[in-house]
């Protein structure tokens, strides 16, 4: 793999520098901006892999840079991390809304952080290929209260069986599929999805935290509940090389 730049904005400068010593001990080129201004500059000149990202800044914030990001097409499949102090869930909310891949808050682990970023690269690099079929169907039929829905894969966090049933999970929803979640799995295969346990699939854009129990994982999803998800023993190394760990 080609080394990774990563733009960290933050008004911040201890943060920056921070992350930047994290990122490059970890291999990685790290670019720096103090604003959303700053940073659709750097943008506009460099090739950047993942974007980190700050809310609260001077000149232009978080969340204005992350419209002009989504609304560039030269910059709009780049992905972001939203790095702030808002713990909010309407602030996760409206960051998922979007199009933020993951939300970190601080303070936070910089080996975790490093995880996160490669972990994009490579979802990113599976899904280009299929990003550049204009006839891949890219959607999901599900139930939910008598209705059948047709579910952007992008906007599923997890999927779960129980009980004989197999269940598609977004950030702040559960619907019902007829499929098996070895079905599923296929189906997801070249997506960025990745089975954890016998139970569970997760979506490695949507994982919020990995935590480190009892010489395994276990992977906090994204979604509203920040759903715990343990990591099967004998899907581990899978499991380290999917996110980079």
């Amino acid at each position: 793999m080609d080394q990774i730049s990563v733009l960290v904005v933050d008004d911040d400068a201890s943060i920056v520098e921070m992350i930047r010593l994290g990122l490059e001990t970890d291999g990685m080129r790290v670019l720096g901006a103090a604003d959303g201004a700053e940073a659709l500059e750097v943008l506009a000149k460099e090739s950047i892999d993942v974007i980190v990202l700050d809310i609260m800044m001077p000149k232009v914030d978080g969340w204005m840079a992350l419209m002009e990001i989504r609304n560039n097409p030269l910059t709009s499949g780049i992905p972001v991390i939203m790095l702030t102090a808002k713990t909010q869930d309407l602030a996760k909310i409206l960051a998922f809304k979007q199009g933020v891949q993951q939300y970190v808050t601080k303070p936070f682990n910089i080996i975790e952080l490093s995880a996160r970023v490669r972990s994009l690269v490579q979802s990113r690099a599976r899904m280009e290929p299929i990003a550049a079929t204009d006839s891949e169907f890219r959607k999901l039929a599900v139930r939910k209260g008598g209705r059948t829905i047709l579910l952007n894969i992008d906007d599923v966090v997890y999927v779960s069986a129980k009980n004989k049933s197999t269940y598609v999970h977004t950030y702040e929803n559960q619907y019902l599929v007829d499929l098996t979640l070895g079905e599923l799995e296929k189906k997801l295969s070249k997506e960025s999805f990745v089975r954890l346990h016998r139970s569970y699939i997760i979506n490695l854009n949507c994982i919020k935290e990995i935590l480190r129990v009892d010489g395994s994982y276990v992977v906090v999803a994204g979604d509203r509940d920040e759903t715990h998800i343990p990591v099967a023993r004998r899907q581990v190394k899978q499991f380290r090389e999917a996110v980079g760990i």
